[in-house]
């Protein structure tokens, strides 16, 4: 068993689980310069609509006196496109936990490689992710977000309101107030050496600070959802294996992980 009975118990009262280390330092070393190639353009299969620049570097303010490293954002749909990452996303250390949360049969829908860029990185405020995937019924998620670099209060890791999961999804315009609910328990800042994961569940709200140390803070997200899930469709859903206009609402498959596919399912 990946998790023992009273890491099970946390992560069903607290939503999400600070676990142990995933990625050995070669792995660790490998993304960082699979990422830096793909960012600094010594490696073009990634498309450049899923490569996004920290908001000062937008259109004509991007200047080329700071590193193209510390003007991007973050990545997505990564294992799409590039094997190292899909193997990560396929990784025993990683799968066999999320099994456990979520169920035999698992799919990714995305990743994001969020680069969280010395000096420059932002502020990615308090939100859920599974109601920012409308699409996807029912609304079953497991996050793992695994540093590639130590990840500190001081240079934006993963904040979390611990139980926050039980009330549901919170629409954007309810969030203020539902932030402001007495009975929320305090916001836990989760710190995390290179190599080292998290978990978190779908409804879980959760924010990552600014960085302005001059370390970087890479950490890579890997969204499940279980194989089971029901796929809606979205008009501009862009993956390499979707043919957008012969394919109806529903018909697009995932990223099959482990277990089985399920007709007229993601």
């Amino acid at each position: 068993m990946a998790l023992t009975a009273e890491q099970k118990e946390f992560f069903a009262e607290h939503g999400y689980l600070r676990y142990g280390r995933v990625l050995t330092d070669d792995e660790l070393a490998a993304l960082r310069q699979r990422s830096a190639d793909i960012v600094e353009g010594r490696l073009d299969h990634m498309p450049a609509r899923y490569i996004q620049r920290e908001r000062q570097f937008r259109g004509e303010n991007d200047t080329d006196d700071v590193p193209v490293l510390d003007r991007t954002r973050k990545m997505t749909h990564l294992a799409y496109f590039d094997e190292l990452f899909e193997s990560m996303a396929r990784k025993p250390e990683i799968v066999d936990v999320v099994e456990e949360l979520l169920g035999p049969n698992i799919k990714l829908y995305h990743d994001q490689l969020m680069m969280k860029p010395r000096f420059h990185g932002t502020v990615t405020d308090w939100h859920q992710d599974s109601p920012a995937w409308p699409w996807l019924i029912p609304q079953m998620a497991v996050s793992a977000w695994v540093a590639l670099d130590d990840a500190t209060v001081e240079n934006g890791c993963m904040t979390v309101i611990p139980g926050s999961h039980k009330w549901g999804p919170v629409t954007g315009e309810q969030k203020d107030a539902f932030l402001a609910m007495p009975e929320l328990a305090d916001p836990v800042p989760v710190e995390l050496p290179a190599g080292h994961c998290m978990f978190h569940h779908g409804h879980n709200m959760h924010r990552t600070g600014a960085n302005q140390t001059p370390h970087r803070r890479r950490g890579l997200a890997l969204h499940y959802i279980p194989a089971e899930t029901k796929y809606l469709g979205v008009r501009d859903e862009d993956h390499r294996i979707r043919l957008e206009a012969e394919q109806p609402p529903g018909a697009f498959r995932f990223m099959l992980i482990r277990g089985q596919e399920f007709a007229g399912r993601a």
